[in-house]
Parts: C-alpha cells; sequence; structure tokens
C-alpha cells in the first residue's frame, strides 16, 4: 500500500512539475512574440522617421550647396554597427555644415528608396558605384568624391576628411 502511494506521489510531483515547465516556456514564449512584435513596430516607426527626414533633406538639399557626406549602410552589415556610434557622433558634431544622407542597402525595399533619393539628389552615379559596399562613408563636393573610407570607425579620419572639404 504505502509503494501505491509513493509512487501515486512521485507521479504526481512529475506531473504538477511538467505543467509548470511548460507554463514557463509558454509565458517565455509570448513574452518573445512581444518584444519582436514591439521591435517590428519600433523599426517600422523608425523607417517612416527615416522617409520623412530623408524627403525633409531632398527638398532643403536642392537649394544647399553644402558637401555632402553619404553614408551606405544596412542592418544586416557588421561593419556598419561597429561604425555607426562613431558616424552618428560626427554626424552630430558636423550637421549644420555638411549634409547627411544614408542610403540604407538593407533589402529590396530600402534599396529602392535609396535609389529614388539618390536620382532625386543627382547622386545616381554614385549609388549605382557603391550600392554594394556597406560601411563606405564618402565625402562630395560638387557632386565629386573627395573622401572615401570603409569599414572605418576611427573619429580622427572623419574630422580630418570634413575639415579639410569644409576649408
Amino acid at each position: 500500500m504505502k509503494s501505491k502511494k509513493s509512487i501515486l506521489s512521485l507521479l504526481f510531483v512529475a506531473i504538477f512539475t511538467l505543467f509548470s515547465i511548460s507554463a514557463v516556456f509558454a509565458q517565455e514564449t509570448m513574452t518573445k512574440d512581444d518584444a519582436m512584435k514591439k521591435d517590428e513596430a519600433m523599426k517600422k516607426d523608425d523607417g517612416m522617421k527615416k522617409d520623412a527626414m530623408m524627403k525633409d533633406d531632398e527638398m532643403a538639399m536642392k537649394d544647399d550647396h553644402r558637401p555632402i557626406v553619404a553614408i551606405i549602410a544596412a542592418d544586416w552589415c557588421p561593419y556598419c554597427k561597429r561604425i555607426d556610434p562613431v558616424v552618428k557622433d560626427v554626424m552630430s558634431s558636423y550637421s549644420e555644415k555638411l549634409h547627411f544622407v544614408v542610403f540604407d542597402v538593407t533589402n529590396e525595399t530600402t534599396s529602392a528608396a535609396a535609389k529614388d533619393t539618390a536620382e532625386k539628389l543627382g547622386m545616381s552615379d554614385f549609388f549605382k558605384e557603391y550600392k554594394g559596399k556597406t560601411s563606405t562613408v564618402a565625402v562630395l563636393k560638387d557632386n565629386k568624391v573627395v573622401y572615401k573610407t570603409s569599414n572605418n570607425g576611427n573619429k580622427e579620419d572623419y574630422v580630418k576628411a570634413f575639415d579639410k572639404v569644409l576649408k
């Protein structure tokens, strides 16, 4: 009789443990799904903001003769991710003196939008030549490349190039 009670107790504990574990996994899955949905919504919102910023930039650049800093980037590019903090830092320092244009080539949709932007800015040749070279940062003055680098996380190099083109 004791052995039947022991077996039933162990069986009850095993079933309870299995239900507890499955509940935890289900909760983790739901949490991950929620996080992924939020991440996707944030990316979509960022994309809309980028599109609006690009349109503002396009309008401003048509009447402005400041040098252009063109950046070829993609979300999947590890080198782009590596240089992103440095590029953002120099962008904030030089935003009044230079125009910054990011050509996002992450996928077909963003590449098509980047191509349209390049056409509107008269940079089709540049985009055609560099669209496959992610992590490229180039400075153009009078539609000519005066500085170009790829996979460069050295802030001083950008500062020197930007200062030189502004002289």
